[in-house]
């Protein structure tokens, strides 16, 4: 019911492509010839004869140079460094080239990771870039897709980033992404809800939102959470979370005209409707109107009444039910918005018993 494509693979490989050319050479050979046991340094003369014509027996060039002393050498430092460098292009291409439907995918970064020798804490950072640059690329388009909610989840998981890091990840992509987009849009257009860029970060704030809460943060991290993501788009919290629930509210809208549309099909149940408020995060409050508006527009349109109709007033006394509009009056309410609202209804205080279900 709320399936979509989303994208950020292009951002992916565009990180595929970078690197300088010695550590282009490393990915294209095995990154742990580099990293051979007993040597700190290795010569330059052999890391150029492996960027001109890489060799099968390049392992044989590096470890004879070594022995035979050749003068200027690369330390161990440096070779690290490169050996890094080379390993976020091949981590980007190794997500590209299985996907995240791979269930392989987690355990091949792991191996990649030992394979090019990184240590742990660098590799972490390097994870958080790759989401940090996915997660870009991602919002670069405006159109928010709920399907992307489910990709940075298994990116998430992939990565296998705990809360702290998909925090920092998403802090240092929302800093990011709004100097990028203030580069080429004046702030004051930014105010704009039809802008494409006002768009794109009101879909960064949304993704943001939906990550936090799914990834079970208490209400004190995610509050703080949040406010680092608000604040790096130069609004108050408050502020930041009205405009994740403008980006959430069509969405179930579209899910209820779903159910009105496919009703004698019985394609759409309750259940999916509550997976659809848990996927999207709405409150109760919310979803009590949008279901009673829903209700409303169903009757008034079997009642033979335009919706948002701008007619003149009609006597309710002229106004009759089709044959077999009860059933599906009862239908709509009692098996697909009843179940939700028997909850909601029966925790407010305020609300004669009598009116209650």
């Amino acid at each position: 019911m709320l399936a979509d494509v989303g994208s950020g693979m292009e951002e992916l490989k565009q990180m595929a492509k970078e690197g300088d050319q010695f550590s282009k050479v490393i990915r294209k050979s095995s990154p742990t010839l580099f990293k051979m046991t007993g040597y700190a340094a290795v010569p330059v003369s052999a890391i150029l004869g492996a960027v001109i014509a890489p060799s099968p027996r390049l392992a044989v060039s590096i470890a004879s140079s070594a022995i035979t002393g050749i003068a200027g050498y690369i330390g161990k430092n440096r070779l690290d460094s490169v050996t890094e460098d080379a390993a976020k292009p091949a981590l980007a291409q190794l997500i590209i080239d299985q996907g995240f439907d791979s269930n392989e995918l987690p355990d091949n970064i792991a191996q990649l990771q030992k394979l090019y020798g990184v240590q742990e804490d660098d590799f972490v950072a390097m994870c958080i870039d790759v989401y940090k640059r996915y997660l870009i690329g991602m919002v670069r388009t405006p159109i928010t897709k709920t399907s992307e909610m489910k990709e940075l989840a298994q990116l998430r998981k992939a990565l296998n980033l705990n809360n702290l890091a998909v925090g920092e990840a998403h802090s240092a992509a929302a800093q990011e992404f709004y100097r990028q987009t203030c580069l080429v849009t004046p702030v004051e257009e930014l105010d704009d809800p039809d802008h494409p860029d006002r768009m794109s970060i009101d879909k960064f704030l949304f993704l943001s939102e939906r990550v936090f809460r799914q990834g079970g943060e208490t209400e004190e991290a995610f509050t703080f959470e949040m406010s680092r993501v608000a604040k790096a788009f130069d609004l108050k919290l408050a502020v930041a979370l009205d405009r994740v629930a403008d980006i959430a509210e069509p969405f179930y809208r579209k899910a209820l005209s779903n159910v009105r549309s496919k009703l004698d099909s019985n394609a759409i149940s309750a259940s999916m409707l509550e997976k659809a408020r848990s996927q999207l995060g709405l409150d109760d409050l919310t979803v009590n109107d949008l279901h009673l508006s829903t209700f409303s527009d169903e009757v008034k349109a079997l009642l033979g009444k335009r919706e948002d109709s701008e007619e003149a007033p009609v006597s309710v006394v002229s106004l009759k039910f089709a044959p077999g509009s009860e059933e599906r009056v009862r239908n709509i309410f009692i098996i697909h918005l009843f179940p939700f609202h028997l909850i909601w209804y029966t925790s407010q205080s305020n609300i004669p018993y009598c009116l209650k279900p």
